[in-house]
């Protein structure tokens, strides 16, 4: 909600009469700030509302708007004062609010002060005017959006994610304008969706986050999950780079998921289960761990046997090369192993389950980078 008449009015009279400031000048400078905000651009937005709030022309969603500025510039200590101002504004505002700003804010600020319950009670007496037809359902993609997120603030995600598509393809992200909402909106509908296996509806919304831009190394994270989970192996191994460039520091588990899928790419397709015969989505993480161990040692017992067939016939004499259907079994023996550790691996590092330490503790790190680790002596 914007400057209320009445606070126009009211500092109009409180005024002197020989420099009355113009209420059109007000909304003016009220609108930009509320621009500026929805850009992103809160240094400039906290400037403009803090010129209002000297002037005692905020009303409870400006305030928020103010808060969320000084907590974006690091002011903590003023904008916890500035939050409680607002809440005490948004809920005198609230029996008589005419649009959905002040209960948006209102749950916004109860969760912020950790009032989960009061945050759900607002929100779900904003939704129930809007299915009882008491009031209208919101046309513009800021007002979905709002809607969507008084349905999250309930736990009701059916709703949430139904209203946030709606918001997202009504947002008109031109001047970079509600961007910061059309992402809030694609993380919420993509890691719902890859949390009840929904794996194209998840690329979906984080392609089209990534799309926007500045997407979040764990944007990356989940798109490449959703992508290798759905077979596409290089596009996931793209954006788990991606990550790794974005947080390079704490990005060890997305460098090993990327040339996991790289590797997934090569062998695909990958067996679905372990040489127990359960499938790799129905292994627990020990389970996972020992396929990964005992697949891994595989390697050194293909080896070693064809280090022994090729030993010299005499001392001193060249290694022998091995019989041509030996080479193919071994080979064959080896390709079988890789692909199931490379399955298990996968499926260990989509779980988010800490691959590089596990790789790196358990020996078998090398094998996830090195081809060579799976290759038998060449003939001589």
């Amino acid at each position: 909600m914007l400057l209320t008449e009445c606070a126009v009015v009211a500092i109009l009279l409180a005024a002197p009469p020989t420099a009355p400031p113009p209420s059109t000048d007000l909304r003016a400078i009220a609108d930009e700030a509320v621009r500026l905000y929805e850009r992103g651009s809160y240094a400039e937005a906290r400037a403009s509302l803090e010129s209002l709030d000297h002037a005692g022309l905020l009303d409870g969603p400006l305030l928020y708007r103010l808060y969320f500025c000084q907590l974006a510039a690091g002011r903590d200590d003023e904008a916890a004062g500035t939050l409680e101002r607002a809440r005490l504004a948004l809920e005198s505002e609230l029996a008589s609010a005419g649009t959905l700003d002040v209960p948006f804010y209102l749950a916004n600020a109860y969760a912020n002060l950790g009032r989960a319950e009061d945050a759900r009670s607002v929100a779900k007496g904003a939704t129930a005017k809007i299915e009882s037809g008491a009031s209208t359902t919101p046309e513009t993609g800021i007002g979905l959006f709002q809607v969507g997120k008084l349905y999250q603030d309930q736990g009701r995600e059916a709703e949430a994610i139904a209203y946030y598509n709606r918001a997202v393809a009504a947002l008109d992200l031109k001047d970079g304008r509600y961007v910061g909402n059309a992402r809030w909106a694609l993380r919420y509908v993509g890691n719902a969706a890859v949390a009840r296996d929904d794996y194209a509806a998840s690329e979906a919304a984080f392609e089209k986050l990534a799309a926007i831009g500045e997407a979040k190394a764990a944007d990356w994270t989940t798109l490449g999950i959703a992508r290798a989970r759905g077979g596409k192996f290089l596009p996931a191994a793209e954006a788990w780079k991606a990550a790794v460039k974005l947080d390079p520091a704490n990005a060890d588990d997305a460098r090993y998921a990327a040339r996991l899928a790289e590797t997934a790419a090569i062998l695909a397709p990958l067996p679905a289960t372990a040489p127990s015969g359960a499938a790799f989505r129905a292994l627990g993480q020990a389970d996972l761990e020992a396929v990964l161990k005992e697949r891994g040692e595989v390697v050194r017992t293909v080896q070693a046997r064809a280090a022994e067939e090729m030993k010299p016939g005499f001392e001193g004499g060249p290694p022998r090369a091995l019989p041509p259907d030996l080479r193919r079994s071994l080979e064959q023996e080896l390709r079988t192993a890789r692909g199931q550790f490379v399955a298990a691996g996968l499926e260990y590092a989509m779980r988010r389950l800490p691959i590089r330490e596990t790789a790196f503790h358990e020996g078998y790190a090398v094998r996830i980078f090195q081809d060579s680790e799976w290759q038998l002596p060449p003939d001589p």
